[in-house]
Protein backbone atom coordinates (compact mmCIF):
# COMPACT_ATOMS: atom_id res chain seq x y z
CA UNK A 1 0.00 0.00 0.00
CA UNK A 2 1.28 3.44 -1.05
CA UNK A 3 0.23 6.50 1.68
CA UNK A 4 0.43 9.47 -0.58
CA UNK A 5 0.00 13.46 0.18
CA UNK A 6 -0.62 14.58 -2.99
CA UNK A 7 0.31 17.84 -3.64
CA UNK A 8 -1.41 19.52 -7.00
CA UNK A 9 -2.17 22.64 -9.15
CA UNK A 10 -5.32 21.28 -10.08
CA UNK A 11 -5.97 21.18 -14.16
CA UNK A 12 -6.35 19.13 -17.01
CA UNK A 13 -3.14 16.38 -15.78
CA UNK A 14 -3.58 16.81 -12.42
CA UNK A 15 -6.96 15.93 -12.58
CA UNK A 16 -6.37 12.50 -14.35
CA UNK A 17 -3.62 12.00 -11.92
CA UNK A 18 -6.24 12.10 -9.10
CA UNK A 19 -8.48 10.15 -10.71
CA UNK A 20 -6.03 7.39 -11.51
CA UNK A 21 -4.41 7.39 -7.66
CA UNK A 22 -8.46 7.14 -6.46
CA UNK A 23 -9.22 4.54 -8.44
CA UNK A 24 -6.25 2.05 -7.13
CA UNK A 25 -6.62 0.12 -3.96
CA UNK A 26 -3.06 -0.11 -3.84
CA UNK A 27 -2.72 3.72 -2.99
CA UNK A 28 -4.13 5.46 0.14
CA UNK A 29 -4.62 9.33 -0.75
CA UNK A 30 -4.12 10.63 3.41
CA UNK A 31 -4.77 14.54 1.83
CA UNK A 32 -4.84 16.80 -1.31
CA UNK A 33 -3.10 19.71 -1.02
CA UNK A 34 -3.72 22.43 -3.77
CA UNK A 35 -0.84 24.95 -4.21
CA UNK A 36 -0.04 27.88 -6.93
CA UNK A 37 0.65 26.76 -10.13
CA UNK A 38 -1.47 26.68 -13.34
CA UNK A 39 -3.75 28.75 -11.87
CA UNK A 40 -3.75 30.71 -8.40
CA UNK A 41 -4.61 28.82 -5.81
CA UNK A 42 -8.04 29.97 -5.16
CA UNK A 43 -8.94 28.33 -8.88
CA UNK A 44 -6.71 25.53 -7.78
CA UNK A 45 -8.48 24.76 -4.78
CA UNK A 46 -11.82 24.93 -5.94
CA UNK A 47 -11.17 22.42 -8.65
CA UNK A 48 -9.80 20.20 -6.33
CA UNK A 49 -12.78 20.79 -3.85
CA UNK A 50 -14.82 19.97 -6.90
CA UNK A 51 -13.44 16.99 -8.54
CA UNK A 52 -12.53 15.46 -4.63
CA UNK A 53 -16.06 15.81 -4.31
CA UNK A 54 -17.00 14.17 -7.79
CA UNK A 55 -14.71 11.45 -6.85
CA UNK A 56 -16.31 10.65 -3.49
CA UNK A 57 -12.38 11.07 -2.16
CA UNK A 58 -12.52 10.79 1.78
CA UNK A 59 -8.83 12.63 2.36
CA UNK A 60 -8.80 16.02 3.62
CA UNK A 61 -8.18 18.82 1.00
CA UNK A 62 -5.66 21.60 2.59
CA UNK A 63 -5.11 25.16 1.12
CA UNK A 64 -1.33 25.03 0.28
CA UNK A 65 1.25 27.98 -0.54
CA UNK A 66 -0.77 30.98 -2.58
CA UNK A 67 2.67 32.46 -4.06
CA UNK A 68 6.30 30.87 -4.67
CA UNK A 69 8.88 31.47 -2.15
CA UNK A 70 10.78 34.30 -3.57
CA UNK A 71 9.45 35.33 -7.22
CA UNK A 72 6.42 36.44 -9.08
CA UNK A 73 3.45 34.04 -9.70
CA UNK A 74 3.77 32.35 -13.13
CA UNK A 75 0.58 30.68 -14.22
CA UNK A 76 -0.64 29.26 -17.27
CA UNK A 77 -4.15 30.52 -18.25
CA UNK A 78 -3.81 29.68 -22.05
CA UNK A 79 -3.24 26.35 -21.72
CA UNK A 80 -5.60 25.24 -18.58
CA UNK A 81 -8.46 28.52 -18.86
CA UNK A 82 -9.52 31.03 -16.65
CA UNK A 83 -10.33 28.95 -13.87
CA UNK A 84 -7.59 26.70 -14.63
CA UNK A 85 -9.72 23.41 -15.09
CA UNK A 86 -11.84 24.39 -18.40
CA UNK A 87 -14.65 21.76 -19.49
CA UNK A 88 -15.92 20.22 -16.55
CA UNK A 89 -18.78 21.41 -14.97
CA UNK A 90 -19.44 20.90 -11.39
CA UNK A 91 -22.72 21.14 -9.86
CA UNK A 92 -23.09 22.02 -5.40
CA UNK A 93 -20.43 20.16 -3.54
CA UNK A 94 -20.27 19.07 -0.07
CA UNK A 95 -16.45 18.59 0.23
CA UNK A 96 -14.92 21.73 1.80
CA UNK A 97 -11.69 22.77 2.21
CA UNK A 98 -10.17 21.97 5.87
CA UNK A 99 -9.26 24.25 8.38
CA UNK A 100 -5.40 23.59 9.48
CA UNK A 101 -1.98 24.52 8.12
CA UNK A 102 -0.82 22.27 5.01
CA UNK A 103 2.84 22.43 6.29
CA UNK A 104 2.10 21.72 9.70
CA UNK A 105 0.13 18.41 8.19
CA UNK A 106 2.74 17.44 6.31
CA UNK A 107 5.37 17.43 8.83
CA UNK A 108 2.87 16.28 11.32
CA UNK A 109 1.70 13.07 9.50
CA UNK A 110 5.38 12.44 8.30
CA UNK A 111 6.68 12.44 11.56
CA UNK A 112 4.35 10.24 12.88
CA UNK A 113 4.71 7.51 10.09
CA UNK A 114 8.36 7.93 9.40
CA UNK A 115 9.41 5.87 6.34
CA UNK A 116 5.51 5.40 5.31
CA UNK A 117 4.54 8.46 3.38
CA UNK A 118 5.14 8.90 -0.50
CA UNK A 119 4.67 12.79 -1.08
CA UNK A 120 3.71 13.11 -4.29
CA UNK A 121 4.11 17.15 -5.93
CA UNK A 122 2.59 17.47 -9.44
CA UNK A 123 2.47 21.04 -9.34
CA UNK A 124 5.73 24.09 -8.27
CA UNK A 125 6.93 22.19 -5.02
CA UNK A 126 6.63 25.34 -2.73
CA UNK A 127 4.82 22.85 0.17
CA UNK A 128 7.27 20.58 0.33
CA UNK A 129 10.04 23.21 0.71
CA UNK A 130 8.35 25.23 2.98
CA UNK A 131 8.03 21.50 5.11
CA UNK A 132 11.75 20.51 4.70
CA UNK A 133 12.89 24.02 5.95
CA UNK A 134 10.69 24.24 9.08
CA UNK A 135 11.53 20.12 9.73
CA UNK A 136 15.13 19.65 8.84
CA UNK A 137 14.23 15.92 9.88
CA UNK A 138 11.25 15.60 7.37
CA UNK A 139 13.62 13.96 4.49
CA UNK A 140 14.69 11.34 6.48
CA UNK A 141 11.48 10.41 7.67
CA UNK A 142 10.19 10.16 4.14
CA UNK A 143 9.43 6.79 2.87
CA UNK A 144 10.54 8.50 -0.75
CA UNK A 145 9.69 11.61 -2.91
CA UNK A 146 8.03 11.87 -6.76
CA UNK A 147 7.88 14.72 -8.75
CA UNK A 148 6.69 15.75 -11.85
CA UNK A 149 8.88 18.49 -13.25
CA UNK A 150 12.17 19.23 -15.32
CA UNK A 151 13.95 18.28 -18.35
CA UNK A 152 17.54 17.47 -19.55
CA UNK A 153 16.73 19.38 -23.07
CA UNK A 154 14.06 21.91 -24.08
CA UNK A 155 11.79 23.51 -21.88
CA UNK A 156 8.25 24.00 -22.13
CA UNK A 157 7.27 27.41 -20.78
CA UNK A 158 10.78 28.66 -21.78
CA UNK A 159 13.69 27.27 -23.79
CA UNK A 160 15.57 25.76 -20.73
CA UNK A 161 12.64 25.12 -18.15
CA UNK A 162 9.84 22.89 -17.47
CA UNK A 163 6.92 24.56 -15.87
CA UNK A 164 6.73 23.32 -12.52
CA UNK A 165 10.19 24.38 -11.69
CA UNK A 166 10.08 27.69 -13.83
CA UNK A 167 7.08 28.53 -11.31
CA UNK A 168 9.34 28.01 -8.13
CA UNK A 169 12.77 27.01 -9.27
CA UNK A 170 14.23 28.13 -5.16
CA UNK A 171 11.89 25.48 -3.68
CA UNK A 172 12.60 23.00 -6.44
CA UNK A 173 16.48 23.29 -5.49
CA UNK A 174 15.42 22.91 -1.97
CA UNK A 175 13.11 19.74 -2.65
CA UNK A 176 16.05 18.46 -5.46
CA UNK A 177 19.03 18.31 -2.84
CA UNK A 178 17.17 17.24 0.74
CA UNK A 179 18.55 14.20 0.65
CA UNK A 180 15.36 11.99 0.36
CA UNK A 181 14.73 9.11 -2.42
CA UNK A 182 13.55 11.29 -5.23
CA UNK A 183 11.85 9.96 -8.32
CA UNK A 184 11.72 12.90 -11.31
CA UNK A 185 9.11 12.58 -13.98
CA UNK A 186 10.32 15.44 -16.34
CA UNK A 187 9.94 15.79 -19.93
CA UNK A 188 12.54 13.63 -21.34
CA UNK A 189 9.75 11.00 -20.43
CA UNK A 190 6.16 12.41 -20.10
CA UNK A 191 6.23 13.51 -23.50
CA UNK A 192 5.85 9.87 -24.42
CA UNK A 193 3.12 9.91 -22.87
CA UNK A 194 1.00 12.01 -25.69
CA UNK A 195 -2.81 11.08 -26.21
CA UNK A 196 -4.66 10.77 -29.27
CA UNK A 197 -8.39 10.92 -30.09
CA UNK A 198 -8.30 7.29 -29.48
CA UNK A 199 -7.52 7.17 -26.17
CA UNK A 200 -10.26 9.45 -25.21
CA UNK A 201 -12.95 7.56 -27.04
CA UNK A 202 -11.97 5.10 -25.16
CA UNK A 203 -12.30 6.16 -21.68
CA UNK A 204 -15.70 8.14 -23.26
CA UNK A 205 -17.30 4.49 -23.64
CA UNK A 206 -16.04 3.50 -19.97
CA UNK A 207 -18.99 5.79 -19.30
CA UNK A 208 -19.38 7.09 -15.50
CA UNK A 209 -18.93 10.39 -13.78
CA UNK A 210 -15.29 10.07 -13.59
CA UNK A 211 -15.26 9.07 -17.15
CA UNK A 212 -17.63 12.25 -18.26
CA UNK A 213 -14.91 14.50 -16.15
CA UNK A 214 -11.97 13.38 -18.22
CA UNK A 215 -13.59 14.03 -21.35
CA UNK A 216 -15.10 17.55 -21.09
CA UNK A 217 -11.37 18.18 -19.76
CA UNK A 218 -9.82 16.72 -22.46
CA UNK A 219 -11.94 18.72 -24.89
CA UNK A 220 -10.74 21.89 -23.76
CA UNK A 221 -7.09 21.07 -23.04
CA UNK A 222 -6.48 19.00 -26.21
CA UNK A 223 -8.32 22.38 -28.22
CA UNK A 224 -5.75 24.74 -26.18
CA UNK A 225 -2.84 22.25 -26.85
CA UNK A 226 -3.38 22.09 -30.40
CA UNK A 227 -3.53 25.18 -30.68
CA UNK A 228 -0.29 26.84 -28.62
CA UNK A 229 2.05 23.57 -28.66
CA UNK A 230 0.66 22.33 -32.17
CA UNK A 231 0.24 18.84 -30.75
CA UNK A 232 -2.24 16.86 -28.29
CA UNK A 233 -1.23 16.77 -24.99
CA UNK A 234 0.95 14.90 -22.65
CA UNK A 235 -0.09 12.79 -19.33
CA UNK A 236 2.75 14.76 -17.81
CA UNK A 237 1.03 14.63 -14.00
CA UNK A 238 -0.37 10.93 -14.39
CA UNK A 239 3.06 9.64 -15.02
CA UNK A 240 3.60 9.90 -11.36
CA UNK A 241 0.68 7.76 -10.18
CA UNK A 242 1.56 5.09 -12.91
CA UNK A 243 4.81 5.02 -11.35
CA UNK A 244 3.24 4.01 -8.03
CA UNK A 245 0.87 1.41 -9.37
CA UNK A 246 3.45 -0.49 -12.17
CA UNK A 247 6.92 1.18 -11.63
CA UNK A 248 8.08 -1.50 -14.32
CA UNK A 249 6.23 0.69 -16.98
CA UNK A 250 9.70 3.14 -16.59
CA UNK A 251 13.53 2.93 -16.94
CA UNK A 252 15.43 5.40 -15.21
CA UNK A 253 19.29 7.11 -14.52
CA UNK A 254 20.35 8.31 -11.52
CA UNK A 255 21.48 11.49 -11.53
CA UNK A 256 22.39 14.67 -9.34
CA UNK A 257 19.86 17.81 -10.40
CA UNK A 258 20.79 21.70 -9.89
CA UNK A 259 18.33 24.24 -10.40
CA UNK A 260 19.22 27.19 -12.00
CA UNK A 261 18.06 30.25 -9.42
CA UNK A 262 20.58 32.83 -10.77
CA UNK A 263 20.17 33.25 -14.68
CA UNK A 264 18.01 35.08 -15.74
CA UNK A 265 18.21 33.35 -19.42
CA UNK A 266 18.11 30.08 -17.67
CA UNK A 267 16.08 30.39 -14.45
CA UNK A 268 14.32 27.62 -13.63
CA UNK A 269 16.47 25.30 -15.65
CA UNK A 270 17.51 21.88 -14.13
CA UNK A 271 20.44 20.48 -15.09
CA UNK A 272 22.19 16.80 -14.94
CA UNK A 273 25.42 17.54 -12.65
CA UNK A 274 28.41 15.29 -11.62
CA UNK A 275 26.84 13.08 -9.29
CA UNK A 276 27.01 13.57 -5.69
CA UNK A 277 25.89 10.50 -3.93
CA UNK A 278 24.37 12.31 -1.27
CA UNK A 279 21.98 14.15 -3.78
CA UNK A 280 20.77 11.29 -6.31
CA UNK A 281 17.57 11.55 -7.82
CA UNK A 282 16.04 8.58 -10.14
CA UNK A 283 15.36 10.64 -13.51
CA UNK A 284 12.91 9.01 -15.73
CA UNK A 285 14.12 8.31 -19.37
CA UNK A 286 11.50 6.21 -21.00
CA UNK A 287 7.80 4.64 -20.75
CA UNK A 288 6.53 2.19 -22.22
CA UNK A 289 3.84 4.29 -23.66
CA UNK A 290 0.78 1.50 -24.62
CA UNK A 291 1.61 -0.10 -20.99
CA UNK A 292 1.25 3.68 -19.42
CA UNK A 293 -2.45 4.02 -21.45
CA UNK A 294 -3.83 0.44 -20.70
CA UNK A 295 -2.69 1.58 -16.82
CA UNK A 296 -5.06 4.59 -17.11
CA UNK A 297 -8.14 2.41 -19.04
CA UNK A 298 -7.87 0.20 -16.20
CA UNK A 299 -7.95 3.28 -13.48
CA UNK A 300 -11.22 4.27 -15.09
CA UNK A 301 -12.88 1.13 -15.67
CA UNK A 302 -12.29 0.91 -11.75
CA UNK A 303 -13.79 4.14 -11.34
CA UNK A 304 -16.70 3.00 -13.12
CA UNK A 305 -17.20 -0.16 -11.37
CA UNK A 306 -16.93 1.80 -8.06
CA UNK A 307 -20.13 3.70 -9.05
CA UNK A 308 -17.70 6.93 -10.02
Amino acid sequence: MERIILDVDTGHDDAVAIEMAASHPGIRIEALIAVNGNSPLHNTLENTLNLADALRIEAPVFAGSPAPLLRSRANAPAIHGENGFAGPVFGPRKKQVQSGNAVEFIIRTVMDNPGQITFVSVGPYTDLALALRVEPRLAGALKQIVVMGGTSGQGNVTPNAEFNIFADPEAAQIVLSCGAPIVMMGLDCTLQTIINPQLIEDIRKTGGRASEIFCASMGFYAESCLKYIHDYPAMHDPCCIAYLIKPQLFSFTEETIEVDTKSELNYGRTSLMWKDPGHIVRFARRVDREGFFELMRDCFRRLKEAGI
